[in-house]
């Protein structure tokens, strides 16, 4: 049954503009929900209370987010063409999700969406100095399993990738390891947000074993941790044998324990470490006014690491260029954290012309994409008005106008179907104006309505698309003989 749906899904991606397209893409698959962002005073322990931070309202805002879904909204700000693979559901959750990711100018031709599948959401209680913590309910992409990956994703890997990202983080670890051998497979680099530690993964996420997170993590061409999981890893990997604690030694012997070609590590506010096989360098972040929320932070990290391998056309090959892209990255990173939520807005896409003058960035989706939509309306609205204007005749018009205005009883308004409810809103508007109006039905005239109707004094208008729908005709042909107007 479920696999049914899947393939029926796969059929209308072929259909869609974007899937039969030749354009490159980095395509990412992960996380992808909606985030209800609360502010507290302090988030309570187990057992305990705490409090909002406004004692008059709870919920603060309602944004798109999610690991994955971020760090494409950040490289599309960076000019990066980006694709969301996922499982929605097709709810209103869902459908703000796609419409806000169209604006920000990431596609969504690849996502499945069905009745079947529900939408995720976060919690996310932000403290004050912008420590945040998160409760998730993954939802659809808690089924993106190996054979999801197979059914839904592959093709799109294929023909469409020009770089694969994912995540530990909601994704089982079986559909995380399908997405990298995918990307093998296609001949493209492939980047995995280790955004939980081992642990995690296997025990309160339940999304598979640890050894899978070893098997992930070697896949991978790109490694993103944050210091916290990547010093678990390295414990996980290397046992009794494992170097000291510092950054540098940490990511180098992530290098050498997964095979990577780059890891990218963050630590907070603290500096970022990229290494590779030869080479690591510590970043130091740019300078921060006010941290206002951290949601997000190391996900725009990984969106302007994007941005700068893109840009260079693959990975940097010495030292200056890991401590540039590094730069990038931080970059990005920083200007999450000055405003709410994971998602670029108009002043964190400011703050990074501020840290990187250089780098042409995309406007802002959420304020441009609304606002092309809005005047494409009115130019609609326009259009029609004058449409309708160019088929008028004025001397019938002024007869109508005239007729309506002199009424000394009621206008009537009729019609049928979609005539019918313009009919409706008609009479409505009219009685606004003082004019007694009152809509009926085309088909109720011979049902007792005809009666309503009062010879001299009242006036009937109908509404018909074509102007000869035989409700209409039938009940005009009734009233024409005893009314002075009839339109």
């Amino acid at each position: 049954m479920q696999r049914s749906v899947v393939v029926g899904q796969l059929v209308r991606f072929a259909s869609s503009s974007a899937a039969a397209g030749t354009e490159r893409l980095v395509l990412g698959c992960g996380s992808n929900v909606i985030d209800h962002i609360y502010r507290v005073r302090v988030v309570p322990e187990a057992g305990a209370k705490g409090f909002f931070s406004s004692p008059f309202r709870a919920l603060e805002k309602k944004l798109i987010g999610g690991v994955t879904l971020n760090h494409l909204c950040w490289a599309a700000l960076g000019g990066v063409r980006a694709g969301l693979l996922a499982l929605q559901g097709n709810d209103e959750l869902g459908r703000l999700i796609r419409r806000s990711l169209r604006n920000q100018g990431v596609a969504t031709d690849f996502i499945a969406t069905d009745v079947s599948y529900s939408t995720a959401q976060c919690h996310v209680f932000i403290q004050d100095g912008g420590e945040r913590s998160i409760m998730m309910a993954p939802a659809a992409t808690s089924l993106i399993t190996a054979e999801a990956v197979r059914v839904n994703f592959e093709p799109a890997i294929q023909q469409r990738a020009s770089m694969v990202t994912t995540e530990i983080s909601q994704v089982p670890l079986s559909g995380v390891l399908e997405l990298l051998k995918a990307a093998k497979r296609a001949g493209v680099l492939s980047v995995l947000d280790l955004d939980i530690p081992p642990s995690v993964a296997e025990e309160e996420a339940e999304l598979g074993t640890v050894e899978e997170v070893v098997e992930c993590v070697k896949m991978a061409d790109i490694l993103k941790p944050g210091k916290e999981a990547a010093e678990e890893l390295v414990s996980l990997m290397a046992g009794p044998h494992r170097s000291s604690g510092e950054s540098g030694t940490v990511a180098e012997e992530l290098v050498r324990l997964c095979g990577s070609k780059l890891v990218a590590m963050t630590n907070g506010g603290k500096d970022s470490v990229l290494a590779n096989g030869s080479q690591v360098v510590e970043v130091a972040p740019p300078p921060v006014s006010e941290v206002v929320d951290t949601t997000g932070a190391g996900d725009a990290f990984l969106g302007g690491l994007i941005v700068g391998i893109t840009r260079e056309g693959g990975l940097p090959g010495d030292r200056e260029g890991l401590r540039e892209l590094g730069s990038i990255a931080n970059a990005f990173g920083a200007a999450c954290t000055q405003s709410i939520g994971g998602v670029p807005t108009t002043s964190s896409r400011d703050l990074l012309l501020q840290y990187l003058p250089g780098l042409e960035l995309a406007q802002v989706g959420s304020d441009v994409g609304e606002m092309t939509g809005f005047h494409s309306s009115l130019a609609s609205d326009q259009a029609a008005v004058s449409s309708v204007c160019s088929c008028l005749d004025d001397g019938k018009l002024q007869s109508f106008v005239t007729a309506l205005n002199v009424c000394s009883g009621t206008i009537f308004t009729s019609g049928i179907g979609k005539s019918g409810a313009v009919s409706s809103r008609f009479a409505g508007s009219l009685s606004s104006l003082g004019l007694p109006s009152h809509f009926v039905s085309a088909a109720e005239w011979t049902h007792g309505d005809l009666g309503k109707v009062c010879a001299g004094r009242d006036v009937v208008v109908f509404l018909s698309h074509g102007g000869a729908t035989r409700e209409c005709v039938e009940a005009a042909s009734y009233l024409s003989a005893s009314l002075e107007w009839l339109f």
